[in-house]
């Protein structure tokens, strides 16, 4: 499990980054307001409260947001500022990690050769 931050960064318009960026199931993702003016990410302006209830107000952070288990690209906006948009690609599956030993472990304690 992992967190990853979105920095909001000012600009006319503000831009989110990294964008895109590739999560996994369990990952969590929050944003950090960089800017002066508030912002509040969300997949459409007609659902801003979709991940946030409130809109991040300027150099706070915002709360932990997960996603649904899937291969998906989420396209979001600002609600507030609908020309800021930013990309979340989310994939299905755990990152695979090898075993303490690199992955190159035997069965059994002796390699499957007791007598």
């Amino acid at each position: 499990m992992s967190l990853f931050k979105i920095q909001i960064k000012a600009g006319k318009p503000a831009v989110f980054d990294p964008s895109p960026l590739t999560v996994y199931v369990n990952d969590s993702v929050s944003w950090s307001n960089n800017d002066s003016v508030a912002h509040w990410p969300a997949p459409s302006a007609a659902t801003p409260k979709a991940w946030l209830d409130y809109q991040i107000a300027p150099n706070y952070e915002s709360n932990q947001v997960s996603f649904n288990p899937g291969n998906y690209t989420l396209n979001y906006i600002c609600a507030l500022h609908p020309q800021e948009k930013g990309q979340i690609i989310v994939v299905g599956g755990k990152k695979k990690k090898k075993g303490g030993f690199g992955g190159n472990t035997k069965k059994g304690a002796f390699g499957n050769t007791t007598r």
